[in-house]
């Protein structure tokens, strides 16, 4: 048999549901490109539904018995992939025609492209910031999710953090990293570094892996294929857990590249932010993406 071009993995927990809508997109979609379709369950409630999901229709199935997180599941459905490009995906993905067909061409004529994402787009169908620069102690706050950009949404330095000026135009753009909702690997690329850093759980897996490809090859963001996100599904159900692994992913991030008195001082800015996001939790004033936006509220 033929290999497939492009192997899509689905990192799922207990998000079935919105992984069979992804699923049924990514088909409808796929333009061409010979697709390879793997979920990984990362122990969900559930998994009668996961079974049922995958059988007979030509999906694979990971089932793990413990939830490892976000990049280390990614890691082990990886071993199983067979296509020349390693997608990995969030569950909560709707995918147009033509984006796929345009990732993929986009690697084939960019030999020395390690990873490329899409611009990632709200439900409203406004812009996701879909790049983002490596953490610097100057952009701690300038995040997308950050209550300081929320408060001042125009922020020069979030967009500096978050290429928002750069990525207007369709063409490609070579950037630090790509945001983890939907990564297109070369899988060459993927396997040269060992795939996702398990020391994270989940949040900051994918900076860190961009950071590791781009010592060898390029990362790129390409804003002319455009991927529905419908952001946060199961970060607003185990919001407190989120927030907890979103800043300690940060944290291991961070303290590999500062001395000794960034790290201390980094540890008291996140613990700090981390209290702060929790108390407007129990103030029901829980920040969450866009949340602040006249329009497309989630």
């Amino acid at each position: 048999m033929t290999a497939p071009k492009l192997s899509v993995v689905f990192v799922n927990y207990n998000s079935t549901e919105l992984a069979s809508r992804a699923i049924a997109s990514l088909r409808r979609s796929s333009c061409g490109v010979t697709l390879e379709i793997l979920v990984v369950d990362n122990a969900s409630a559930d998994r009668a539904a996961v079974r049922s999901l995958c059988a007979g229709s030509g999906v694979k199935v990971l089932l793990l018995t413990s939830n490892l997180g976000y990049g280390p599941a990614a890691n082990r459905a990886a071993r199983y992939a067979s296509g020349e490009y390693l997608a990995i995906a969030n569950p909560d993905l709707e995918f147009p025609d033509g984006a796929l067909r345009d990732l993929v061409s986009f690697m084939d004529s960019t030999p020395r492209a390690g990873v490329v994402g899409p611009q990632l787009v709200y439900p409203d169908g406004s812009l996701q910031p879909s790049a983002r620069r490596y953490p610097r102690l100057r952009y701690v706050f300038a995040g997308r999710r950050s209550p300081l950009v929320r408060a001042f949404p125009g922020l020069r330095i979030a967009s500096e953090f978050q290429y928002l000026e750069e990525a207007s135009g369709p063409g490609p753009l070579r950037v630090e990293s790509v945001v983890g909702p939907f990564m297109v690997f070369r899988k060459a690329a993927f396997d040269s570094v060992g795939g996702f850093d398990e020391g994270f759980f989940m949040y900051s897996e994918d900076v860190d892996i961009c950071r590791r490809i781009a010592a060898n090859w390029s990362v790129y963001l390409l804003p002319s294929a455009q991927v529905l996100h419908y952001v946060g599904q199961t970060r607003r159900r185990y919001r407190r857990f989120t927030e907890y692994h979103r800043v300690r992913s940060l944290r291991r991030f961070w303290m590999r590249n500062v001395g000794v008195l960034g790290r201390g001082l980094l540890s008291v800015l996140l613990a700090g932010y981390l209290a702060m996001l929790l108390w407007f939790g129990l103030m029901g004033a829980g920040e969450h993406e866009y949340s602040w936006r006249s329009k497309g509220k989630t």
